[in-house]
């Protein structure tokens, strides 16, 4: 019997056996505490996200493993912050409602082309639409971590062009500074199962764990692959591979780096990060941005993340040399911040300084968006950007304590050169890494690997 066919053969049985038993058969049974995991009907009760019930312990396993319920004591372990956040986003979309995955083609349609193909944080109010001619490329988007908060814009992205659903599903609250998506993994099983049975590709961010152990789906033959990679690996770490060759070949996945040295490995395709240019400029227009501007004070952000090979100490060392000398100069540090406040904060910056290592990276595009100047190291990461365009590395270069100051002064005391270098990145980001233009690069090498 088909994965399909079962459960939907569980869900009947399951939603017979939970009506009321006839006086005959009434007998004490043993039950057990649960939570609904997402809206349901059982035995005739509407159940809504982390409502607590019993049911009998004899029906559990199987009604856990459909995703309606799990087991109260689990409930009961998690952070009060993710349990709040677990019951929030089943309430906001619940999904499906039905007890069966036997759907018709019109509630899968509603599912492709339902609320949230566009996600943003709070506080950055979206200036994006989803395309709605009609989908030529389902696409579902797996993802645990989301690594920059990227993965909910490559959503995004790939919503905004012609003929692309993209349906975003995640697992757990594992990044403390974001959890946009649209479909929560655990809340939304029987959604998910379904979005899975109808996509013509399934999209794992980083690895195959999503796939193979949360959702534990197997694809049908008509199901393409794809996987993106977002990390990066140190030199100085032996022994650590940055793909996994040998499942993507038994996955015969179509492979994307999100960062143009993935190339470096053997990925196939560069998909650039994704930036809502269009969010991130209206952001930076607003009356708190322009004021934190206005103070006569050349402020530069910076995300300090991984701090030993970003250069934050050589920032707040050039900084002060800088103070030093009568420049009027702040290091704004983004850190542990939920993902808009970071982004409201930034806006109120004149530069970012985004790293020495790999050159300019999600803050950095994040910052350009902003109208902001960026300044970024690493000479390979560099040469690699300028092939992208036109020979000319699009961020202000800067690599070491010297050189960074310089460029901070000069940054800090010529608006001209200021604005001059902020127009060159930001022209460079909303050719490569803008939603529409991601998305239909997206859409091409999907295409192309069909």
């Amino acid at each position: 019997m088909s994965r399909r066919r079962k459960l939907t053969a569980q869900a009947d049985t399951l939603s017979e056996g939970a009506s009321a038993p006839s006086a005959a058969s009434r007998v004490a049974v043993d039950t057990i505490a649960v939570r609904a995991v997402t809206a349901c009907v059982l035995g005739g009760v509407r159940r809504m996200p982390g409502e607590y019930f019993a049911v009998p312990v004899d029906r559990a396993d199987a009604l856990a493993q459909l995703g309606y319920v799990m087991p109260d004591a689990y409930f009961e372990m998690m952070h009060p912050a993710a349990a709040a956040m677990w019951r929030e986003a089943g309430a906001a979309r619940m999904g499906l409602l039905e007890s069966s995955l036997a759907v018709s083609p019109d509630v899968v349609t509603q599912l492709w082309d339902g609320e949230a193909r566009i996600l943003t944080p709070d506080g950055v109010p979206s200036h994006y639409t989803a395309d709605t001619a009609p989908a030529t490329v389902r696409v579902l988007q797996l993802t645990a971590y989301d690594p920059g908060s990227s993965v909910y814009r490559y959503h995004s992205a790939a919503n905004t062009v012609l003929g692309v659903r993209s349906a975003l599903v995640r697992y757990g609250y594992s990044n403390p500074h974001c959890h946009l998506r649209q479909w929560d993994g655990e809340l939304h099983r029987t959604t998910v199962e379904l979005l899975a049975m109808t996509a013509d590709v399934i999209h794992v961010h980083m690895d195959w764990r999503t796939l193979h152990h949360d959702l534990r789906y197997d694809l049908q033959a008509n199901q393409r692959a794809a996987i993106t990679y977002h990390g990066s690996v140190p030199d100085d770490v032996p022994g650590k591979g940055m793909t996994n060759d040998d499942a993507d070949r038994r996955m015969g996945a179509v492979r994307f780096g999100a960062r143009p040295y993935h190339a470096r490995y053997g990925v196939e395709h560069y998909l650039p990060i994704p930036v809502p240019v269009r969010d991130y400029a209206a952001l930076a227009s607003t009356d708190a941005a322009q004021a934190a501007r206005a103070g006569g004070t050349f402020r530069v952000a910076h995300s300090p993340t991984k701090r030993a090979i970003k250069g934050t100490h050589t920032l707040l060392v050039a900084v002060e040399a800088l103070q030093r000398q009568g420049v009027a100069i702040e290091a704004v540090l983004i850190e542990d911040k939920p993902h808009g406040e970071a982004l409201a904060m930034k806006a109120g910056c004149h530069a970012t300084f985004d790293s020495f290592w790999l050159g300019m990276q999600g803050s950095g595009l994040e910052g350009a968006a902003m109208g902001q100047a960026v300044i970024a190291g690493d000479r390979l990461a560099a040469e690699e950007a300028a092939a992208l365009n036109g020979g000319d590395c699009p961020w202000t270069f800067a690599d070491d304590e010297p050189s960074l100051i310089e460029a901070l002064r000069r940054l800090a005391m010529d608006g001209r050169y200021r604005a001059s270098e902020a127009e060159r990145v930001g022209a460079y980001v909303q050719r490569v890494h803008a939603y529409e233009a991601v998305g239909a690069r997206y859409r091409t090498i999907l295409t192309q690997a069909n």
